[in-house]
């Protein structure tokens, strides 16, 4: 690993800054500008990171300064194949086209852009052909792959799409972070326990408040073992849900599932008979505990869900570093 410049960076669709985190803690770049549309994330942002978050509609930013990365997470929900041709021009895909928009205008070396897994089987491939072909008619060399956050230092499985540009004409090629744990080949999963049972918890740290159950969750959750769920209860307990999901109870020998909104609804302590917190949703996506979320806990919720688990970041900012360092150096 060859850290050692600085960078001039612009992030999109923010969040609460999971993937930005991942970039400062190279100790590599300067975050010029970053933006989101959620006020309680954007608060939490300029709480926690800095005040060069600008909480405001992607559309309205203009004169971008020029940077040497680009990096965010677009939603692409509005591609179709009902008319491929058209999906671009398709109004929900704003998003996406605001993202191109800025690429364009900001003409970094290198950009990331992270969205889920099901992004590269949608319509059978042919979402992901549209995104890649916008992309490369930016003038970018483009590749992507899907990482999952647990070959990385994080206790949760979580496959991604990465995509990674290139501009074009920097004759170096971007190679995706190499796996840092591979069992059995090498180390060891972190697991549950690890983040959230080894070091307690204090009772002073935010975002660590217990939801209280109902008396028939109450009764259910004594069924239920560690990797287990609603399907463990007996019969007159079960409801209607999808019984593999509900009320799943983590296991501390093992990674969480992907953390979602609202998780912390539905994932349950591996012994305590509750809910998880916010907190300990934060402590398996990577957070530090000095990280304070800010609005009500649907929001919070919202916050840690969306992010890109701090340690994976790193990795994948390590692997952007390593590939400026190496440009320069050709000059």
């Amino acid at each position: 690993m060859s850290l050692k410049k600085k960078y001039r960076l612009i992030s999109l669709f923010s969040g609460s800054g999971g993937l930005d985190l991942g970039f400062l803690n190279t100790d590599c770049v300067e975050i010029l500008l970053a933006n989101d549309n959620n006020k309680y994330a954007c608060e939490s942002y300029a709480n926690n990171i800095g005040n060069h978050i600008v909480c405001d509609d992607i559309r309205n930013l203009k004169n971008l300064p020029q940077a040497d990365i680009l990096i965010g997470g677009p939603p692409c929900q509005g591609f179709s194949t009902a008319n491929p041709n058209r999906s671009l021009d398709d109004p929900r895909n704003w998003l996406f086209k605001e993202y191109v928009r800025v690429l364009s205008e900001v003409n970094p070396d290198i950009f990331v852009m992270e969205n889920v897994s099901g992004m590269v089987t949608l319509e059978k491939g042919i979402v992901l052909k549209l995104i890649l072909e916008e992309l490369e008619n930016q003038n970018f060399d483009v590749q992507y792959k899907i990482l999952n956050a647990k070959h990385y230092g994080t206790a949760q499985s979580r496959n991604r799409t990465i995509i990674v540009g290139t501009r074009k004409g920097l004759n170096r090629t971007y190679k995706y972070p190499e796996p840092v744990v591979y069992p059995p080949l090498f180390g060891q999963f972190l697991t549950v326990g690890d983040v959230i049972i080894k070091n307690p918890i204090s009772e002073y740290v935010h975002n660590h408040d217990v939801s209280k159950l109902s008396a028939l969750n109450e009764e259910r959750i004594k069924f239920i073992p560690q990797g287990g769920s609603m399907k463990d209860c007996p019969v007159e307990l079960q409801n209607n849900s999808d019984l593999k999901r509900a009320m799943k109870r983590l296991h501390l020998n093992d990674v969480s599932p992907t953390i979602v909104h609202n998780n912390n609804d539905h994932y349950y302590h591996p012994i305590e008979h509750r809910r998880v917190t916010i907190r300990e949703m934060a402590r398996i996506q990577g957070y530090p505990d000095d990280y304070i979320f800010a609005g009500p806990k649907s929001e919070q919720s919202r916050q840690v869900a969306n992010s890109v688990p701090l340690p994976f970041a790193f990795h994948i900012a390590t692997s952007v570093i390593n590939y400026l360092n190496d440009t320069r150096e050709s000059y």
